[in-house]
């Protein structure tokens, strides 16, 4: 379900809790509910500071997710390029890796941002067991016949390693955020909250708006951290242009090497 449905159908579900409790006070006796009125505001303010504190924490757990995925994007860039340099001045022997560190971008660009038919993918301990099985491969196949060649390649191996296991760190961290269960237990603060509040309140125009506002508000605030929690899809996301250039700069390194 998308994250925009999903604060949708929050907000309905927080404000609908307020519309019943304002509908109940048409059952309940008036007395009842003004004996009432100070054990509900007590709970009211409860779950209103366990709601605070949870949001608050959810919040900046799925912006840490962005900022860490926005960071780690970032320092890839220079670990390709210097990879990409270092087997350049391997020589013409090192080529085939060239085309095949291209190759591994590009796949990577699929995988997290999608493409025109498919959605961003997950990674798999298999995907990134293969890249490293063709990695040392690759590499034993190479022959340094001077110091200098040796020392290049030394180097590359660890860039490729290092290229690989970010990826693999990258993935991961996407792959559960924070636990679902946690998003469901403060709807329900919510919408205890909400039918609380409005069981003791005065039913008119301004309360009804009041409650739609404060569903509004609960409803954004699962939307951001549905959003942040996802930074590769949907409103709130990071942008490919970057990871397009850097594939395009290495497409050009391999078109002068061949001409």
């Amino acid at each position: 379900m998308h994250s925009l449905t999903r604060a949708i159908a929050v907000a309905l579900t927080t404000f609908g809790a307020s519309v019943v409790g304002m509908a109940l006070q048409w059952v309940v006796p008036a007395q009842v509910l003004t004996e009432a009125k100070g054990t509900v505001g007590a709970m009211a303010g409860l779950v209103t500071l366990l709601l605070a504190l949870v949001l608050g924490l959810l919040i900046w757990t799925a912006f840490s997710v962005f900022t860490t995925q926005q960071a780690e994007a970032q320092s890839l860039g220079p670990v390709i390029i210097e990879l990409d340099v270092i087997l350049e001045q391997y020589g013409p022997e090192a080529t085939r890796g060239r085309v095949g560190l291209r190759e591994a971008l590009g796949r990577s660009r699929k995988r997290f941002f999608g493409d025109v038919k498919h959605a961003p993918q997950a990674h798999t301990f298999e995907e990134t067991r293969a890249t490293m099985h063709w990695m040392n491969t690759y590499f034993d196949s190479l022959s340094p016949p001077t110091e200098r060649q040796r020392q290049l390649l030394i180097s590359a191996r660890d860039l490729a390693k290092k290229f690989a296991e970010t990826q693999m760190l990258m993935t991961r961290q996407l792959s559960n955020p924070f636990p679902p269960f946690v998003l469901v237990v403060v709807v329900y603060w919510a919408s205890a909250l909400f039918f609380g509040t409005g069981l003791v309140a005065t039913p008119n125009v301004v309360t009804v708006c009041a409650h739609l506002a404060g569903a509004i508000a609960i409803s954004s605030a699962i939307f951001l951290i549905l959003e942040l929690s996802q930074p590769y899809s949907g409103v709130v996301r990071l942008s490919s242009a970057g990871l397009d250039r850097l594939l395009q700069v290495l497409g050009q390194g391999d078109a002068k090497n061949i001409a």
